[in-house]
């Protein structure tokens, strides 16, 4: 029998600048994605669509505390009995959510996560190196056990992510301070450059080995601004010169026969930008890229 794919949504822009990507899975909901994978033969079925509570900018990052907790406890319970799950996002603040829940579920285990994040940005800062003050810049430095403990001891006090487990694939708009700590803790780094040299198909290939060795499973956190705008206009903040949405989901194929794959996220899908429906077809060719027959 097959297992059907959980679809968890993070409608949340809280964590961003534009919020409009808080109505990203509802609207995939709303449109139909969970039929139009069924009709392509891709069981999947939504489990969950975590909303943050009202509130002001003085209490946002109690709120993403609360929804990160939510998100944890689901993909700690997902990870146990080793079922299939998507992440559908909202602002990328739910990685640490994500893969807290995930790392949490592996540590009982005595295992450790592996991590590939598709992404134009580092999300490398804390509140001390930050630019913006937008949560969404850092999920990725919380969950290598930098930045305020509310979000760095979400489910468990250690960090989440050994830097020797993680691969970061399309980088090319960051600053100074993220780049020096991700360079210090030693993160691998294919940045736009190289990923254009060898092409995204080998170069994941190669992060796939990389993140699998000594990890109990391993994850994918694909920001959706790692596409080119052409190919995915729908997102809040575009940079130019990215993958192309043909060679992503050509070389996320490979996912498909990763045993260890334990999750998938999908963030930063706003729909009040995209063009012709664009984005959002390419996120329901990205899921089927993975986990289609």
């Amino acid at each position: 029998m097959t297992l059907s794919l959980s679809l968890i949504g993070y409608a949340s822009g809280i964590a961003a600048n534009d919020e409009g990507c808080g109505e990203g899975p509802l609207y995939l909901q709303k449109h139909g994605l969970e039929q139009q994978l069924s009709m392509q033969h891709l069981a999947a079925h939504w489990q969950a669509m975590l909303i943050p509570r009202l509130g002001t900018k003085n209490d946002r990052l109690q709120r993403v505390v609360e929804l990160n907790k939510q998100l944890a406890a689901l993909t700690f319970d997902l990870t146990q009995p080793n079922k299939r799950f998507s992440i559908l996002g909202g602002d990328h603040s739910c990685a640490i959510g994500t893969w807290s829940g995930v790392a949490a579920a592996l540590a009982q285990q005595n295992g450790e996560l592996g991590l590939i994040w598709i992404d134009a940005h580092m999300d490398s800062h804390t509140f001390e190196t930050t630019h913006t003050s937008n949560i969404h810049g850092m999920p990725l430095a919380v969950l290598l056990g930098y930045g305020d403990t509310a979000l760095t001891h979400l489910r468990m006090p250690s960090p989440k992510i050994n830097p020797k487990r993680l691969v970061l694939i399309g980088t090319r708009s960051f600053e100074a301070e993220e780049e020096m700590l991700l360079q210090r803790l030693g993160v691998r780094i294919y940045n736009m450059e190289a990923v254009a040299k060898r092409g995204f198909e080998s170069v994941l290939s190669d992060a796939i080995v990389y993140v699998k060795e000594n990890s109990l499973g391993f994850g994918v956190s694909l920001d959706l601004d790692s596409i080119d705008p052409f190919d995915a206009p729908g997102v809040g903040v575009p940079e130019d010169n990215g993958i192309s949405g043909k060679d992503l989901c050509q070389g996320l194929k490979q996912l498909h026969q990763a045993s260890q794959l334990i999750g998938v996220e999908v963030v930063e899908y706003n729909p009040y930008h995209d063009k012709g429906c664009k984005t959002k077809r390419l996120i329901q060719e990205i899921l089927l890229s993975i986990f289609g027959v």
